[in-house]
């Protein structure tokens, strides 16, 4: 079902707004980027099936995730071309569903999507209730076969509409990486070691994408893409037949001085899913150098992996070797987590080989093994293990990488001791929902969550 991409001179519409816009206004914007591709028209044909892959992965308003008003005003374009059936669809990370513990169907009815969707003509559907094809990956080099959403697989045309937002694992979060919410959970597990970009592109190869539109109305820096990243006001539209060409130019946007600086983007164009070199993209509307912000990047891609992880907290001993970046991270959120309990001293070992000088001599109940490396590894690593496993004390938190499910057995552990009440925990995720509720409100004062009606 692969189409063979134009690898010459793709267009990228750019639409820009002065002002944060209304409704109506986002309607005018995307009709004006679609005008620079040549029309919805010339995208879906009457009688069509359409698929929209959007991005509402957590239980938050944007910038974390697609503006209700876009969803509207796109399903609105579909329709007004001809479409038959329009379908809406998503499915929430895996980290909403263990770590925030929701589910799709709850978020698309609280952020308003549904009721969005659906007045404009749409269905929605949550991806865990699709039918799956599965699939083999013509050239895949990391991921052969995917359990691929049948709605997406037999639709006449497929839109992707992803938000603009940086990402701690992949820098940003765009078109590409927006196809990472179709796989299963398991793959989906799988998917956030080392190569997740080049899976990210595998996917991509199953089908093409007839058209990718970013919102960038209110766009995220710093520590994205979810409750750690900041608000960017950018009110912009980005609009391409390709989605490589669209991320390129959204990533520049984003004041990414060398946009194949971003693995998936550099991967997709070395795949030839699309260009991502800005000399061959036909950029119109507004140009692109009047449009670029500095955006802030995670702290993952400003300084060395090693700042924020060792020689940082004084009471966290971090032992860490041969782990992959992922590892890195997920050590340097364990480590920001554990440096704040400042009254317990703990040794956080990660990575394929961390070293012990000599047999452990400290607090056995505060060692923490990360990751599968680190719970496979040998000698006196193994031996440490085999104390916590026979004397009940301490964490092993497996998992490539060690994920929410790890995050979760470390709350789990910290509450177990009195570290780290649940109330706390609580607490703490009902600022960042009120923290988001609130600025989005004052963006768009017609908004208001299903919990406040």
């Amino acid at each position: 079902m692969m189409e063979e991409i134009a690898l010459e001179n793709p267009v990228v519409a750019i639409v820009k707004n002065p002002t944060p816009p209304d409704a109506a206004r986002i309607a005018e914007m995307l009709d004006e980027a679609l005008e620079h591709l040549g029309g919805m028209g010339s995208i879906v044909a009457p009688g069509d099936f359409v698929v929209i892959k959007s991005n509402f992965f957590a239980p938050y308003p944007p910038p974390v995730t697609v503006d209700r008003r876009v969803v509207a005003a796109l399903i609105t374009a579909v329709k007004r071309a001809g479409a038959e059936r329009v379908v809406l669809c998503e499915a929430v990370s895996i980290g909403t569903r263990l770590g925030r513990d929701t589910n799709t169907a709850e978020i698309v009815d609280e952020l308003g999507i549904r009721e969005a969707a659906e007045a404009a003509g749409a269905e929605v559907l949550c991806l865990e209730d699709d039918e799956r094809v599965l699939l083999p990956i013509p050239g895949a080099r990391s991921l052969g076969t995917v359990s691929y959403p049948e709605s997406m697989y037999r639709c006449d045309v497929l839109i992707n509409l992803p938000c603009m937002k940086t990402h701690t694992m992949t820098m940003v979060s765009l078109g590409i990486k927006n196809y990472q919410g179709i796989l299963t959970d398991e793959q989906k597990y799988y998917a956030h070691r080392d190569d997740l970009e080049q899976k990210l592109v595998d996917i991509q190869k199953v089908r093409p994408t007839q058209l990718t539109l970013i919102d960038g109305l209110i766009a995220m820096e710093g520590d994205g893409a979810g409750e750690q990243g900041k608000p960017r006001p950018m009110n912009m539209l980005i609009a391409s037949r390709d989605v490589v060409a669209a991320d390129a130019v959204a990533a520049s946007c984003m004041g990414i001085d060398d946009v194949l600086d971003v693995t998936a983007i550099r991967l997709a164009q070395h795949d030839r899913i699309g260009v991502a070199d800005l000399d061959k993209i036909t950029v119109k509307g507004a140009a692109l150098a009047d449009v670029r912000e500095k955006f802030k990047l995670p702290f993952t891609y400003v300084k060395p992996q090693d700042r924020f992880l060792t020689g940082i907290h004084e009471n966290v001993d971090v032992k860490i070797g041969g782990a992959c970046k992922q590892c890195w991270l997920m050590a340097t959120g364990f480590a920001s987590a554990l440096g704040k309990i400042k009254t317990r001293q703990f040794t956080l070992l990660a990575g394929s080989d961390p070293k012990l000088p000599g047999p452990f001599e400290g607090d056995l109940d505060g060692v923490i093994v990360l990751g599968d490396c680190a719970c496979a590894a040998t000698g006196m690593v193994k031996e440490l293990r085999t104390r916590i496993l026979l004397e009940s004390k301490g964490l092993l938190a497996p998992g490539c990488p060690p994920y929410r499910p790890a995050q979760a057995m470390l709350e789990g552990y910290l509450e177990k001791r009195g570290l780290l009440p649940v109330e706390l925990i609580k607490a703490a995720a009902a600022e960042v929902t009120r923290k988001f509720y609130d600025y989005y409100k004052a963006i768009d004062p017609t908004w208001k969550p299903k919990s406040e009606i």
